[in-house]
């Protein structure tokens, strides 16, 4: 159990260092903080890298942001044992909290969406972790706490990399797609990562997970010590890519919820999709037009374009790409890429009766396809980038945004 009375160390005042500085403060414990993009500061509570390796043995604790890479040039990998995330310190205050952590490649903030919003019609829940929401920097946590039947936990894999003192109830992964090599170096290691979810699941606990990894993947599956609830992705047709991404995570959905509550039905359940994720922003008898800004691995937005039966098909790949140590077959689609690793990504595509052009942003490349469109035919346009944001955007958000934006000022 972390204990308080400590001295701490934040490493990395990001939204995660900042919320768990706040609850420090309201602890009255003792902590300092360290950024390495903090080049001074007034405060006293922010000191220089000097003087955390010259102190370094006087703190019992070291809180590292998620996505920092302790590896073994780092000066904190001799303490990896003391190094704990935001998250840990909810194991002092929950008591009587259901608590459920989602993992995967993609699909996690979906299926946080969807089981939140089947669960809130009898249990006041709230998501946090990756998803973006935090708790820990409410003054009174423990009232706030009391007030929940239930905690939806989004965990990254950087997450689960360096979480030690949290405990679940329910553990799910939604699928397990190549990603952050940069991060984990190889695949088989980012598969490792997602499955020590394990490592934070209560004895008995429920296990989720998706028929097809559990056959991949039964090496790394404890059988003994948890109950295995496998449920089945469908793959349909004939419906909008929203629906079928829909009907795709209700089976993960399902699975928890018959864990928790058997008495809760998902029918009648009206889901809502997240800002960005597979949004319909255009739709006539002649033309379906997608945002999926969100997406930011291109074995998801391939899968995706693959849910669409039409060969009258387009879509736009972009952004920074993931590490990847294949090749993906794309077949009778119009591939469109922009920016500045619009030619990397599509070496990684192998074409099958598809072709594909490149642009050096997106106002030249909807520009060109409202003209192919409307000469062509094409009926269906997925905006499926396929890699990060920070190419040319803030985030996935901004891009999203101007992406509809364009369709607007274009009058697709």
């Amino acid at each position: 159990m972390i204990d308080l009375k400590k001295n701490f160390l934040i490493y990395g005042y990001g939204i995660s260092g900042k919320s768990i500085s706040k609850y420090l403060k309201n602890k009255n414990s003792n902590y300092q903080i360290y950024d390495d993009n903090i080049i001074s500061s007034k405060s006293p509570k922010v000191i220089n890298k000097n003087l955390v390796i010259k102190n370094i043995k006087k703190f019992d604790y070291f809180i590292v942001s998620p996505s920092i890479k302790i590896d073994k040039n780092h000066f904190l990998f001799p303490y990896k044992n003391k190094i704990i995330i935001d998250l840990d310190f909810l194991s002092l205050e929950l008591k009587q909290q259901i608590i459920i952590g989602i993992t995967g490649t993609e699909g996690k903030s979906t299926t946080c969406q969807y089981l939140s919003q089947a669960l809130s019609r009898k249990y006041k829940n709230i998501i946090i972790g990756n998803f973006g929401n935090t708790i820990l920097d409410k003054i009174d946590i423990n009232k706030y706490i009391n007030t929940l039947d239930i905690l939806i936990i989004e965990l990254s894999s950087y997450q689960l990399d360096k979480i030690k003192f949290l405990k679940l109830d329910h553990a799910l992964i939604t699928n397990i797609y190549c990603d952050h090599i940069d991060y984990h170096k190889n695949f088989n290691n980012y598969v490792k990562t997602k499955f020590k979810i394990q490592s934070i699941l209560k004895n008995k606990g429920s296990f989720h997970i998706n028929q097809k990894e559990l056959l991949s993947y039964k090496n790394l599956i404890n059988f003994n010590k948890f109950k295995i609830c496998k449920f089945k992705n469908e793959i349909t047709s004939n419906e909008s890519l929203d629906n079928q991404i829909m009907l795709l995570n209700q089976p993960a959905v399902n699975s928890v919820i018959k864990m928790i509550d058997n008495s809760l039905k998902l029918n009648g359940v009206l889901f809502k999709n997240l800002p960005f994720r597979n949004q319909l922003v255009k739709n006539n008898n002649n033309l379906k037009i997608y945002n999926d800004s969100k997406c930011t691995n291109i074995e998801n937005a391939i899968m995706k374009n693959n849910l669409f039966l039409t060969n009258k098909k387009i879509l736009i790949l972009g952004g920074k790409p993931k590490i990847f140590h294949k090749k993906f077959i794309i077949e009778k689609t119009l591939i469109l890429l922009f920016g500045g690793y619009a030619y990397q990504i599509s070496k990684n595509l192998v074409y099958k009766n598809s072709n594909a052009f490149i642009f050096n942003n997106l106002f030249d490349l909807l520009s060109f396809t409202k003209i192919i469109t409307q000469k062509f035919d094409y009926d269906t346009i997925l905006f499926s980038p396929g890699g990060e944001s920070f190419d040319q955007f803030k985030n996935f958000n901004e891009r999203g945004t101007y992406f509809n934006s364009l369709i607007k000022k274009l009058k697709f």
